[in-house]
């Protein structure tokens, strides 16, 4: 097992730690901790097999290893969710101003 392998399997440990634990209090759902545990199960099995997904890319007819593969789809699930998380950030703050508008309108008419 290659150092970098070693210090994968270890960073994605902790990180599985802190979601067990934001989990068990309560923090996110039952939703995102079946999620990021899919996730991070995943990344530990390609740290963990790293030669056959290399194997694979290969066989599906991509040129170089798996590693790059994956970095590149990460990549881009990473700029998707980013776009998520601004379309969702939008639509709280329309909903916020839409609020603060009938709060005021409310309390102008109180007056």
């Amino acid at each position: 097992m290659l150092p970098q392998q070693i210090i994968a399997i270890i960073l994605i440990l902790i990180i599985f730690s802190r979601i067990v634990v934001r989990f068990r209090r309560k923090e996110i759902s039952k939703k995102e901790f079946g999620i990021w545990t899919v996730f991070w199960l995943l990344a530990l099995g390609v740290v963990l097999f790293l030669r056959q997904v290399d194997a694979f890319v290969r066989s599906i007819g991509i040129v170089g290893r798996g590693i790059d593969v994956i970095v590149y789809v990460s990549i881009a699930l990473i700029f998707y969710l980013i776009f998520r998380i601004i379309v969702r950030l939008d639509k709280i703050e329309r909903e916020i101003t839409r609020v603060v508008r009938k709060v005021a309108l409310d309390e102008a008419d109180k007056k």
